[in-house]
């Protein structure tokens, strides 16, 4: 089956270009012919992925013009089979132009913030339904989000949850030495939390991310004394992983929250705090440590640091849940998913 995926994709760095990356890798595993259509990047990038040009300024308005430019001869000249955004939008809205031009079937795969955060706005909600007004499904990463996917659309929906590499992310037996945080460092996210956590704690924390929060967080950081090293994006959190003592999601909402799969894979105890995508991965207590505020959390650090028994019960936890969310049963799923709307099977 010939797909075409919309969306972020690597050298871009992230949740979702994490996920479209292996799913296309695992998807051609299965006999797929995957190409792809994401934003620029100034690293190249793989064959069968074209970049758009977008300006920063108007990112999103730039990548629905061109997107739609450079999509439309790949959908002729690949003859593509299906369409797969992932994002509702804007991905999203130029994978439902497609469908509506082309006769094409459309999945989009809503990733979290899509439906959490920009459909409450304006622009994003009546982007996010254009793109519903041409899709066939849509896919999501949890049960959570699903169940906010049905509360805007009666479209069908598809449960798929995120996959980890167990290649990739492997325990290690390096010394422990930061409390980890990685995503993105914007308001709901958090990170504010775990730096007020961390207070006179004399634990140094490691933050793998950037966003508009930065310069807040440095301030908090160095005005709280906690010792921190911001790293920016990196592809290197594998490496991060190895002498974590604890990786921390202190996010509002996640649409699945892959940070802390990722974790658990590289034996580092995962606390997040209790939002419904997190629940679906830990079992508080079993294989990670779930809180509501941000005591609770300073809590859950300190028992996590100081409980050797604890911290080996999660760790042995976390690598037996995160053997069981496998990429090539997130791609077995999705190709099912294609064979119910693809024009060609």
């Amino acid at each position: 089956m010939n797909v075409l995926f919309i969306g972020l994709y690597p050298p871009h760095i992230g949740g979702i270009a994490t996920h479209t990356y292996q799913l296309k890798t695992h998807l051609e595993a299965l006999g797929h012919h995957v190409c792809v259509v994401t934003y620029c990047h100034d690293d190249a990038c793989d064959e069968n992925v074209e970049m758009v040009h977008t300006w920063p300024r108007f990112r999103g308005v730039s990548f629905i013009k061109n997107a739609y430019r450079v999509a439309e001869p790949l959908v002729t000249s690949r003859d593509i089979d299906i369409i797969h955004s992932h994002y509702l939008s804007p991905p999203g809205y130029v994978g439902a132009r497609l469908s509506k031009k082309h006769g094409i079937p459309h999945v989009t795969t809503a990733h979290g913030s899509d439906v959490n955060f920009m459909y409450a706005g304006y622009v994003g909600r009546f982007l996010i339904r254009k793109t519903l007004e041409h899709c066939n499904a849509v896919i999501c990463v949890s049960k959570a989000l699903e169940s906010r996917v049905r509360a805007i659309t009666s479209l069908p929906t598809h449960y798929v949850p995120n996959g980890v590499d167990t290649s990739l992310f492997t325990p290690s037996k390096e010394p422990k030495e930061y409390v980890l945080y990685v995503g993105a460092l914007t308001a709901p996210k958090h990170v504010d939390d775990l730096i007020d956590a961390l207070t006179g704690m004399g634990e140094p924390l490691v933050v793998a991310g950037d966003g508009q929060q930065r310069p807040r967080l440095v301030w908090l950081a160095r005005q709280r004394r906690v010792p921190t090293e911001f790293v920016g994006y990196t592809p290197d959190v594998p490496t991060l992983m190895h002498r974590a003592k604890a990786l921390v999601l202190p996010s509002e909402e996640e649409g699945f929250g892959l940070t802390l799969l990722e974790a658990m894979a590289a034996g580092v105890p995962a606390i997040s705090r209790d939002n419904g995508a997190a629940r679906e991965i830990i079992e508080d207590g079993k294989n990670g440590l779930l809180y509501s505020t941000k005591e609770g959390l300073a809590a859950a650090l300190r028992r996590v640091i100081s409980d050797d028994e604890l911290r080996s019960r999660l760790i042995e936890g976390g690598l037996a849940t995160a053997r069981r969310f496998t990429w090539d049963s997130v791609a077995a799923r999705t190709s099912d998913v294609y064979c119910l709307y693809a024009k060609t099977i």
